[in-house]
C-alpha cells in the first residue's frame, strides 16, 4: 500500500503554506458515522471547552488575517472582543469535506478529551449550516518544519527541550490509549519566549484514534512512518515514538535518518523496514553519545524493544536538560 499524508488535508494548520506540503488523504481509519452537513453538531461541553448553539463568532471575536489553510478549512487569527485574548479560528467548510468527515470528527473528539500544556487546546466550538468553527489556542512561533528549514539544525540543549515537550504530550495521549499517527514537524508548533528558549505543542489530530487492538490502516507521512505500518502486520501506540525518534534525529543534524534517492518511495520503505541507523560524519561528530543512544532506542524496528514515552522522558539526555526551568514554559 502507498502511504499518503493527510495531516493537513483540509484540517488546516496555524502556519500558512501547509497545503503545498500535504498529499491526498490516506485510507480512512475504519468505518465511522458520517457527519451530515445539517447534522455536524459537536456542541457538548466536554473537558471545560465552551460551546455555543448559534453562529456568534463574529459577535464574540474580531476575525483577522489568514494564517493557514487546507483543502476544506482555513485558519485565521482572532481576538475575543471582551478580553482581548488572541486565538486561532479554524473555519471548516462542510460542503467541501464530504467524504473526509471522519478526519474532522476525530480531531474534535480527541481535542475535547485532552488538556495538556504541550497539546494545542480547543477553546470553543461553533457552527452554522455550512461551516464549523473551532476556536483554538494560538501559537505564533510557526511550525517546526519552517523552523528546521530556517535553522537547519538545533543545539542539543534546544533539541532535548523539544523532545521533552513532545514525549510529554505522547505520554499523556498514550495513557489514554490515543495514538496520534501523524507526528511530524508540520504538526508541531513552536513557542518562542523572550529569553530565547523554545518549546513545542502538538496539533492536528485528524488521524488520531483510540487503540483497542492492533491497527492496520496504512496512513501517516512516509519519512516518519514506523516499519510496522509499512509491513501491515498490525501496530499500536509506539508508532508515535518512532516518529518522535525521526524528528529528534532531524533536529540534531538537519536531515532524516532514512532517505530516498530520486523520490523512490519503495527505497525509503526498504530502509525503514531494515532500520539500519547511521550517524554519518561530519554531521554527527560533535553530537553526544547519550543523544545517539536515545535515538537508537526510539528507532528500534522491534516494537517491544522500542522505548515508551516514559522511557524517553527518563533518559539522561532528556532529564538533565529538561531540569532547566527555562523549558517549563507554557504558551
Amino acid at each position: 500500500s502507498c502511504l499518503l499524508s493527510a495531516a493537513n488535508e483540509g484540517s488546516g494548520s496555524q502556519s500558512a503554506g501547509k497545503s503545498a506540503r500535504s498529499s491526498p488523504s490516506p485510507t480512512s481509519p475504519g468505518t465511522r458515522r458520517s457527519l451530515k452537513n445539517d447534522n455536524l453538531s459537536l456542541l457538548l461541553t466536554v473537558n471545560g471547552n465552551r460551546s455555543v448553539s448559534s453562529s456568534i463568532i463574529n459577535d464574540k471575536y474580531k476575525v483577522g488575517k489568514v494564517i493557514g489553510d487546507g483543502n476544506f478549512a482555513v485558519v485565521k487569527e482572532c481576538v475575543e472582543r471582551s478580553t482581548g485574548q488572541e486565538y486561532a479560528l479554524k473555519i471548516i467548510d462542510k460542503a467541501r469535506c464530504c467524504g473526509k468527515e471522519h478526519l474532522i470528527e476525530n480531531e474534535v473528539a480527541v481535542l475535547r478529551r485532552v488538556r495538556h500544556p504541550s497539546i494545542i487546546q480547543l477553546i470553543e466550538v461553533d457552527e452554522t449550516p455550512s461551516q464549523l468553527f473551532l476556536v483554538m489556542e494560538l501559537v505564533k512561533g510557526g511550525d517546526l518544519f519552517d523552523a528546521i528549514t530556517s535553522s537547519t539544525k538545533y543545539s542539543e540543549r534546544d533539541a532535548s527541550a523539544m523532545v521533552f515537550n513532545l514525549a510529554g504530550a505522547i505520554k499523556y495521549l498514550h495513557r489514554m490509549n490515543i495514538v496520534h499517527r501523524d507526528i511530524k514537524p508540520e504538526n508541531l508548533l513552536v513557542c518562542e519566549y523572550p529569553d530565547g528558549t523554545k518549546s513545542l505543542k502538538l496539533g492536528d489530530f485528524g488521524l488520531a484514534t483510540v487503540v483497542e487492538g492492533p491497527l492496520y490502516t496504512v496512513c501517516g507521512t512516509p519519512t516518519y512512518v514506523a516499519p510496522e505500518i509499512i509491513a501491515e502486520t498490525g501496530y499500536g501506540l509506539k508508532v508515535d515514538i518512532w516518529a518522535a525518534g525521526v524528528i529528534t534525529y532531524i533536529l540534531l543534524c538537519g536531515f532524516p535518518p532514512f532517505r530516498r534517492s530520486n523520490n523512490v518511495q519503495e527505497e525509503l520503505f526498504d530502509q525503514i523496514l531494515r532500520g539500519k541507523l547511521e550517524f554519518p560524519s561530519p554531521d554527527w561528530d560533535t553530537i553526544s553519545l547519550p543523544a545517539k543512544m536515545l535515538i537508537s532506542q526510539m528507532l528500534q524496528v522491534n516494537v517491544d524493544a522500542r522505548f515508551t514515552a516514559e522511557e524517553v522522558l527518563s533518559h539522561p539526555w532528556v532529564t538533565v536538560r529538561a531540569r532547566s526551568t527555562a523549558y517549563m514554559h507554557e504558551c
